[in-house]
């Protein structure tokens, strides 16, 4: 009996030695591969739409990095606060009401094409054609128009890829047309030798929509972590886009900054402009007023005494002046954080009343603002926004405090104040009736004249300040116009392309090999089984007959291989060997090999019988060209005898068949009977060897059944046909010790395949003896090195 050899661990282990060999025997195949990758590769190159990149730098001036306390301390004097925020201002110039008005503003969102057969080519700079919206072009968008000229008329057809329906209509260069609620003009230049006659497609898309497109392709980076410097890059199809959007969006970005820093301003002005227009008014009356009290008295000055009550009463009316315009600003103040929907306060003269008080209405304002920036980029239910809105709660409510606090102050300064008023009047009371009225003009035109002139100075003040107001921006590196796209990168697609064609060869390889349900080498079966090949058959045709030992041809030599290594097997046999063949299932070419190795040892004069003994699906006499009528069967139920079952193979000398017989409805009970021992013991005595072509031992136990009869027991595994799944219970049987010596036969291995090449080194006969290169067998060898 075989002794198993060790086992190895190695199954599961790739061979790369052996993948290597793989590789290179499937070298057109890869060829092919790349070649079509290459191909690819330049298609992709062709018709893929390059991408390109242009930047620019912009320094801010970033409170958050500034002096510390010295700069709060200016800030808290500062008539008008402007803080900002770099990562809040990043965002801003990504805010989509910033980008549609760059892009409505220049008119990115309506495209030009020449129409093409696999793509269109966008014209940018001077396109021939030019379509202009007749209306609010922000509020229009989604159109699709392919346009053709005709002389002097344009053929539109509007192409709507939604509803996958369209429209057409015509129109006159430089006549509107209208297009669902949406009225445009096209305008075309005269018919000249150079104008291109194509057609052209123009794309209209929605400022909103394509504004947040355009979002996505817009970056803004710091260029460190200390600079106050952002890098602002944008993506484009057309180079020169790119530049030019860049450059209009850092303009739109500082527009729209000092705007912000000019509306306090803006509307301190105008308020401080309302109340000065109102006191002029008032102190030409009040002139007008003194200069008729004058003509009517016939006076034109007082005495000492009046003079020196009209200087006190002066006085203490400015200090009840300054209280009340305290209490006026602070009502002011009030009603300006009780609104919530307030933009920015005026606080025209906080500056000069109470320095705490400005400083919580600068970061009151501060906070507003970036609460508004903020709120272009982020949802309302966004933790960052809710905190700030918290932080503004907290400081309305700080305000709110202090102005009671300091009310409840300015009410007790403007009692005493008004007391020492009514104290002065007192003494007004004895001087003379003509100049007490005349003392009580000039009160009311002094209160008035200094209020005006207070409010002219701070008008002056906000007027230097708006007009003074500058972009703390500055563009220190202004959008370029790119040379070489960012996308594709031709050295990239190309390794991109081959790498993954080498990846794909390589892993069809790997799942042909290696993932195969089937067998494929000899390696396969050897870790299955621990036994040694003792043949390997290259595949035959279908059918092939050919009993002759004298051609010398590929089939000969290895069915010689296998009789020699059977001798092998056989060593120690004295007796009469008897030989069984069988597989796993059916259709493994047990029968073809049982007929090829009986003829082979028919070599010296040795006589070989082949024993049918496939009861349940007999092939091996239809191969031999004779029946199977009367054999095996009819001797065991006893009607006839040895000599009449035993029939010479025509064609061949020393070789005989005894056939299956009439397929019995009991096979089992058949082999396993004493008539069948009787049988194989009457044919080891007539011949030097019996030959049993026995049923798969994967299907059925009849090769067990007779196990004990047998000398040797060979195993046909056919290539890429039987599965490694099957080869488990043949080995299981092997190794429970049914049959005395055991051995296994490769067959069916496809010439011109990776298994011929690699173990056979391309070693072959044919009936000269010579290897026939022709173009035929060389262009089958590449196919199978392809496939």
């Amino acid at each position: 009996m075989n002794q198993p050899r060790p086992t190895n661990n190695r199954n599961s282990v790739i061979d790369l030695n052996d993948l290597f060999q793989k590789i290179v025997f499937h070298w057109p195949l890869y060829l092919l591969v790349l070649m079509a990758m290459v191909t690819g590769a330049m298609l992709y190159l062709k018709y893929k739409k390059p991408i390109y990149m242009s930047s620019a730098k912009l320094y801010l001036k970033d409170e958050k990095k500034g002096g510390g306390e010295e700069m709060d301390a200016l800030k808290s004097l500062a008539l008008f606060n402007n803080g900002k925020n770099i990562e809040n201002e990043m965002e801003v110039l990504k805010s989509p009401i910033l980008v549609e008005k760059v892009i409505a503003g220049n008119g990115f969102n309506i495209r030009y094409y020449i129409k093409g057969t696999v793509k269109n080519e966008e014209i940018y700079n001077h396109p021939p054609l030019h379509l202009r919206v007749l209306g609010d072009s922000s509020k229009v968008g989604n159109y699709t128009f392919d346009v053709t000229r005709e002389n002097d008329l344009l053929k539109i057809k509007q192409v709507n890829y939604t509803t996958d329906t369209s429209l057409q209509l015509t129109a006159r260069t430089g006549e509107p047309f209208t297009v669902g609620k949406d009225k445009f003009v096209i305008t075309f230049p005269p018919l000249t030798t150079g104008t291109p006659t194509n057609t052209f497609r123009i794309r209209v898309d929605s400022v909103p929509e394509y504004a947040y497109e355009k979002i996505e392709e817009i970056g803004t980076a710091l260029v460190n972590r200390d600079a106050t410097v952002i890098l602002v890059s944008y993506k484009d199809p057309v180079p020169e886009r790119t530049a030019d959007f860049l450059n209009s969006l850092l303009e739109a970005y500082n527009d729209y900054t000092l705007d912000d820093k000019n509306k306090v301003a803006f509307k301190t002005i105008h308020f401080l402009a309302v109340r000065i227009d109102s006191l002029k008014e008032e102190l030409g009356l009040l002139e007008k007023q003194e200069e008729n009290f004058k003509i009517q008295r016939g006076i034109t000055d007082i005495d000492a005494s009046s003079k020196l009550a009209l200087e006190q009463v002066k006085e203490a009316d400015i200090r009840l002046s300054e209280a009340n315009l305290q209490l006026s600003v602070f009502d002011q103040v009030d009603g300006y954080i009780s609104n919530p929907s307030s933009d920015y306060p005026f606080a025209p003269v906080l500056g000069n009343i109470d320095q705490t008080l400005t400083s919580m209405i600068n970061r009151y304002e501060e906070a507003l603002r970036e609460k508004k920036r903020l709120s272009l980029s982020l949802k309302p239910t966004s933790d960052i926004l809710q905190n700030v809105e918290s932080q503004i709660t907290d400081t309305r409510k700080t305000i709110k405090d202090y102005i009671a606090g300091y009310r409840r102050n300015a009410d007790v300064v403007q009692r005493k104040t008004q007391a020492k008023v009514n104290q002065i009047q007192g003494k007004i009371a004895n001087i003379p009736t003509y100049a007490k009225e005349y003392i009580n003009i000039k009160r009311q035109q002094g209160v008035k004249e200094n209020l005006y002139l207070y409010l002219l100075k701070k008008k002056e003040e906000a007027s230097v300040a708006y007009a003074s107001n500058v972009v703390d921006n500055k563009v220190i590196a202004p959008a370029f116009v790119p040379d070489k796209p960012i996308t594709p990168k031709k050295s990239l697609v190309f390794i991109g392309f081959i790498a993954a064609g080498l990846v794909l060869t390589s892993a069809y390889i790997y799942l042909k090999y290696f993932l195969n349900p089937s067998v494929l080498s000899k390696k396969e079966i050897e870790q299955v089984f621990d036994l040694p090949v003792i043949a390997e058959i290259y595949q035959q045709e279908e059918g092939a007959r050919d009993m002759s030992l004298q051609n010398r041809s590929v089939l000969v030599e290895q069915v010689f291989n296998m009789r020699t290594n059977l001798k092998f097997l056989l060593t120690g046999i004295t007796s009469t060997p008897t030989i069984l063949l069988t597989s796993s299932i059916s259709g493994e070419g047990k029968t073809f090999l049982s007929a090829h190795l009986g003829n082979s040892l028919t070599v010296s004069n040795k006589k070989v019988v082949l024993l049918e003994l496939d009861l349940r699906k007999p092939k091996l006499s239809q191969f031999l060209g004779l029946d199977h009528n009367v054999g095996v069967t009819n001797y065991i139920i006893g009607n006839k005898t040895i000599e009449e079952i035993i029939k010479k193979v025509p064609g061949t000398d020393g070789l005989y068949l005894v056939s299956s017989g009439p397929i019995p409805p009991n096979p089992i009970e058949l082999i396993e009977g004493e008539r069948m021992a009787d049988l194989l013991a009457q044919l080891k005595d007539l011949f030097d060897y019996v030959v049993i072509d026995m049923s798969p031992i994967g299907i059925v136990s009849d090769a067990k059944s007779i196990s004990h009869q047998v000398d040797c027991a060979l195993f046909v595994v056919r290539y890429n046909f039987t599965l490694k799944s099957k080869l488990i219970p043949v080995s299981e049987n092997i190794r429970k010790g049914f049959f005395k010596k055991t051995g296994i036969i490769f067959n069916g291995i496809e010439q011109d395949t990776f298994y011929p090449y690699y173990y056979y080194d391309h070693y072959s006969y044919t009936e000269n003896k010579q290897h026939n290169h022709t173009w035929l067998s060389l262009m089958k060898k590449i196919k199978q090195r392809i496939a």
